[in-house]
């Protein structure tokens, strides 16, 4: 499992770093993927899975709503102070990610909005 998501983890890294090397330098410490900028924040995370449905990369208004529900939830925990509540919505929509993808996510994109919400999760626990 480790293994797993260390190769993910590389081939995420990988791919950003193949689309920023033709995209216009910036001094910001961002990871940019697809017009995508993974920030480790809910808000961040909410942006991709909009870009992502616009882009046709998840391809139902359904799906994308009720990840969006998802991260709201976690949101409106955080802004309670309720951090593990917040993991757990992140967890939740970690899960949905990986029961579309393949069927209303590409699964490439699946895999880089799994990367970007265990991000979210890790910054929270630090926090």
């Amino acid at each position: 499992m480790k293994l797993r998501l260390i190769v993910v983890t590389l081939a995420m890294l990988l791919l950003a770093l193949g689309f920023t090397l033709f995209a216009p330098s910036n001094a910001s410490a961002q990871v940019k993927t697809d017009d995508c900028v993974h920030n480790a924040t809910i808000d961040s995370l909410e942006m991709c899975v909009k870009h992502a449905a616009d882009q046709g990369h998840i391809d139902s208004q359904d799906v994308a709503h009720t990840l969006l529900v998802k991260l709201d939830k976690a949101e409106d925990a955080l802004a309670d102070d309720h951090t593990g509540k917040a993991i757990h919505w992140l967890n939740a929509f970690i899960h949905e990610v990986k029961e579309q993808s393949g069927k209303h996510i590409v699964p490439m994109h699946a895999d880089a909005l799994v990367m970007h919400a265990n991000m979210v999760i890790e910054a929270l626990e630090e926090d």
